[in-house]
Formats: structure tokens, sequence, C-alpha cells
């Protein structure tokens, strides 16, 4: 071969090679900036918010979950400066940084100050208060063997791992019975519930309608334009949506909730703007009201919508005085995004305690005990949609109708659940809230089904007694 046409077939084959090798890392690239706003937001959340040591964040939650796009965890390098954690994967960067009061927001101004998680009030000062909730007593410190056999297992690592129980609580007729932690993680420790603030979310719209400020029919597009947002903004936003399609998942909006690079949930969670606008700004896939299509854009519109009926007052102090001090939970941090506006989708965090008070909440009002949340509102969240695909889900609230979910369970039974195996369980007839947090990526790990049956089945031959009610709103 002539050196010449030798030389071109080389300069082929390395042009090729380096085409090939600049297509990889535009691609590690393009999944870096989904990679970098995770890692900076849960390292900060996780060192700030929850008050865990950064490697355990970094070696059970970021690292783990960065694994499944390859390369990425390779080229990831993290950084917690003052008030702000910081992630770098080659060019793609960000930071989270944290306000007391609000959390950790990523793409945010700095603080000012960070306070790492205070301890909780000590049981005996807070949650044996006679004049607060109840939820949990001194009972537990005598949880009979069969039922911390369950909880143990519970915590039973499958062949191979992955499960990785971080807490667990089980609260029957308003009394905390049974609960369990893995270390680092104690009873003091916020956890983020994921899509649980999805539930959360409800309740607290639940509470402005009752008030008048809020209804399930209100126009979407009425109300965005009623709040000088500009129409180009929702342009192509369904004159026919209402609140209740947000609510219930059946916008239509052309939202994909599949978290690749590139994809409309990545880019709401980690992108720079306001996340409300990114689903509203999409347009119609289906009409309002026909299929059932989950969407966290869904959730972070209604969110909007909510923060918006409480005029100059920050939602922060909305909440504590609302459903804070009510519950009487102790210093939950619900973070917002860029524009302050809170994120309802997803973030968030709660110890295992506050989330087994807010489920002992929505028990309370589900049987018409709480004054905060009518039975109505209650009721109608967990009744079954009657879209396309949407029988299984209320208003922020999974459903266990025709037993599809736990076919050993009522079907009364409701539940709260989260990325990452995160679940609130509701089982009315038998009074009892099981609260599951942790860090599993494969959620099936979790294996909650079995551990619920158990819990069920435990109860069931308990001698009845009054329920206590937990969530009282109003002396």
């Amino acid at each position: 071969m002539p050196l010449t046409q030798r030389g071109r077939v080389m300069r082929v084959f390395w042009v090729l090679v380096l085409l090939a090798i600049g297509g990889v890392m535009a691609v590690v690239h393009s999944a870096g900036k989904v990679g970098v706003g995770y890692a900076a937001k849960q390292l900060c959340s996780g060192v700030f918010v929850s008050g865990l040591p950064a490697r355990f964040v970094l070696d059970n939650d970021i690292e783990p979950r960065l694994a499944t796009v390859p390369l990425l965890s390779q080229f990831l390098t993290t950084d917690i400066n003052g008030a702000t954690a910081s992630a770098r994967v080659l060019t793609a960067q960000a930071e989270a940084t944290y306000r007391a009061g609000y959390g950790c927001t990523l793409h945010g101004d700095i603080a000012e100050s960070a306070t790492p998680n205070p301890a909780a009030p000590s049981l005996a000062s807070d949650l044996g208060a006679q004049s607060k909730s109840q939820t949990t007593s001194a009972q537990h410190t005598a949880t009979p063997q069969a039922l911390t056999q369950i909880v143990d297992d519970a915590f039973a690592e499958p062949s191979g791992g992955g499960r990785n129980t971080l807490a667990m609580v089980v609260m029957h007729r308003g009394q905390l019975v049974a609960e369990r932690y893995a270390d680092p993680v104690a009873p003091s420790t916020r956890l983020q519930g994921w899509s649980m603030n999805k539930s959360l979310m409800a309740s607290f719209v639940g509470i402005q309608v009752a008030k008048g400020d809020l209804a399930l029919t209100d126009n979407v597009a009425a109300r965005l334009t009623a709040l000088g947002v500009p129409p180009k903004t929702f342009a192509g936003l369904s004159e026919a949506m209402t609140l209740k399609h947000l609510m219930s998942m059946t916008s239509g909006l052309d939202f994909e909730e599949r978290y690749f690079p590139g994809d409309d949930v990545t880019e709401m969670l980690y992108g720079h703007g306001p996340m409300w606008q990114v689903p509203v700004g999409l347009g119609q896939r289906h009409e309002p009201g026909k299929v059932f299509s989950y969407s966290s854009g869904d959730t972070n519109v209604v969110s909007f919508l909510w923060q918006n009926t409480l005029g100059d007052e920050p939602y922060i102090d909305w909440l504590q005085r609302e459903v804070y001090a009510p519950l009487a939970l102790t210093e939950p941090l619900l973070e917002p995004d860029v524009a302050g506006y809170q994120v309802g989708s997803s973030f968030a965090n709660l110890t295992a305690r506050d989330w087994a008070r807010v489920g002992h909440w929505w028990l309370d009002a589900w049987h018409g005990r709480d004054a905060l949340l009518s039975q109505g509102w209650q009721r109608t969240a967990v009744t079954p949609g009657d879209s396309v695909g949407g029988a299984n889900y209320g208003l922020g609230f999974w459903l266990n109708t025709e037993q599809r979910i736990f076919p050993d369970l009522s079907e009364n039974t409701f539940y709260s659940g989260g990325n990452s195996g995160q679940f609130v369980v509701v089982m009315p007839e038998a009074e009892l809230v099981v609260v599951r947090l942790g860090l599993t990526l494969e959620e099936s790990k979790s294996a909650m089904a079995p551990v619920l049956v158990a819990l069920s089945d435990y109860f069931s031959k308990q001698v009845p007694a009054p329920a206590t009610k937990v969530a009282s709103a109003l002396p």
C-alpha cells in the first residue's frame, strides 16, 4: 500500500477515533449536567439538613445513583465550602446552598450562615406533651419480640444487598409501638421523602380549599392569567385544565417522567429556572382528565398555585402556623427552587417520627377526627381516578384499589410513596400507620408488602382499644 494512501487511511482512522471520543464525552457531559445537579443538591441536603456525614451521603446515595450512567461517577468530584456543596463532572458543575429555615436550593444564592441539623427535642419534653401529639409513647420501649422481629425483617438485606432501610416507625391507635434506625440515622435525623411531598402538597391545598382560597374546579389558565403570568409561558395549555386535573396527574401535559439526561423531569429538578414553568411550557399531549400520567411537573404547578394563595406570607411561616405547630412536628424543612417556590414534587425533609405524625394526620382525617383536614377532603384525596390508567391514584396519594398493589391488605389502604423506597402507609380500619425510609436504588428491594402484611396480621390479633386522636389541629 503506497504511503500516501496509508496516511489517508490513518488520518480517517484517527478522525473516527476522535469523533467517537468526542461523542462519548458529549454524552458524559450531557449526563454530567444532571449528575452534578443531583450530587450537589443531595450532598447539601444530606449534610446541612439531615446532619449526615458527607462520606455516608456520597457512598450510599450519590455514587450508587450516578453509577447507573457509564463513566459518570468516575469523573465526579465534590466539595463542601461553608454553606455550599458543589459538584463537577468535566465541564459541568453545580452548587447547592443551605439557608436556615429553607434547607438547600440548587443554583441558589449563597447563604449567610449554615446551621447543621439541630437535635430534636427530647421524647419527654416534646413527643409526649399532653397538649400536642401523642405520636410517640414510652410504651414502645417494651416492644414485644414478635413485633420487634417484623421490624428487624424490614432491615434484613437480600442476597446481593441493596435494601438499605434507614428508618422505620410503626404507630397503632395513636401510639408509637416500634421504631428502628440504621446508623448514622437517628430519631432526630430529617430524611428526604421525595414524592411523599406530593401527598403533603395535597393536604396543604386541602387547607386552602376549606378556606375558600382554592377549589378543585379552578381553571388553571385563568389562575395563571390572574397572577400576571405572561401568556407565552403557558401558550399550549388547554383551557379546560383544572386544579383537580393537575392533582390527579391527568393534566395531559406533554411532560415525561423519565430520569435520563435531557428529559423533562431532570431539566425541571436540576435546571436553573422556576420548576413550575417547565411543564406548562410543553403543551398538551392529551385532553385533560382522559389519561393518567405520573408527573412531578403537575405537582410543581400545583405548588405554584397554592403558594400564590398565601399572599406576602413566606410559605415556611404559613406551614409553621397551619401544619407544623398543630401536628407538633419537629422542624421539618421543605425546600424551594431558585424562584422561592416550594418544590412540591420532591423536596420535603422530616424525621421518621414526623412522617408518622403526618400519616396519622391523614388517618384522623379519613375517620373524620381532624379539624384541619375534613373527612370529605381526605376521602376525596383517596378516591380512585376514572381516567385511563388512574385507578390506583387519587389526589397526591397511591391507592390499593381492588387490592392491586397489596393483595393481602384492605382496599382502603392508601400510601404516600417516594423515590428510593420511601413509604408512609395508612391502614384505616386497622388504625395503623407504617413509615419506611431508605436508600433503595432498586425500589422493589424495599419489599414492603410482606412487612405490611405481617404488621396487619399482628395487630389484628390484639385486643381492640379506643384510637387516640393524634393530629389535633384545634383544642
